[in-house]
């Protein structure tokens, strides 16, 4: 039997959670939190197999409580839930050691998969986050100019003024432009400026 805690600071959530894993079979919800320090608690007081947790929670963050538990409770996986879109998000937390992210928006089969995988001891992305893990690496593989002239072009700069504050020629923004959508698989500007907006990227340290 795997016996999971549930942390997520909202309620209808985690009934929602409950509820999908109470069709699940060898499975066993044994406590609930939601905030950073009762799942520290309940964790130490009912020693589950899994713990599946929100990334954004009151207090610390879940990649904070996933590294405590990890110091503390060597044995307990972790699944991630997160809502956000960013690729950094899915880097920091691969970066830490999380086994398995699951975003918020997936379907319902995209978490009992991950806790299957997770029981075998395999490492589990859901379809959306190995997609956004990809496209960090891409953005994390450009070239200092071509991050540059990416942040001025979402930031609605013109051809011109990148050129001259970047101290540059025209033709050379032309071919970062280029490079950049060859590189990130885009094909026309809008895509371009989309990209860098819902990732996060213009404000990013990527």
């Amino acid at each position: 039997m795997l016996r999971i805690a549930l942390i997520d600071d909202h309620e209808i959530f985690r009934v929602g959670l409950r509820a999908l894993l109470g069709s699940a079979r060898d499975v066993e919800i044994v406590a609930e939190a939601s905030d950073a320090a009762s799942a520290i608690k309940i964790i130490r007081d009912h020693q589950p197999n899994l713990v599946i947790l929100d990334y954004s929670m009151p207090g610390l963050t879940g990649l904070e409580v996933m590294q405590t538990i990890r110091e503390r409770y060597s044995g307990v996986r972790v699944i991630l839930l997160t809502a956000s879109r960013s690729e950094a998000v899915v880097s920091e937390a691969l970066a830490k050691g999380v086994q398995a992210v699951v975003m918020k928006q997936d379907a319902s089969d995209e978490l009992l998969q991950a806790i299957r995988h997770i029981d075998k001891q395999d490492a589990y992305l859901s379809k959306s986050v190995a997609a956004l893990s990809e496209r960090h690496d891409n953005l994390a593989s450009l070239t200092q100019r071509e991050k540059q002239v990416l942040r001025m072009v979402a930031q609605g700069y013109r051809n011109r003024e990148i050129a001259e504050s970047l101290h540059i020629s025209l033709k050379t923004v032309d071919t970062h432009r280029t490079n950049l959508m060859r590189k990130l698989n885009l094909h026309s500007l809008v895509e371009l400026v989309d990209l860098a907006n819902k990732t996060g990227f213009v404000d990013s340290t990527i």
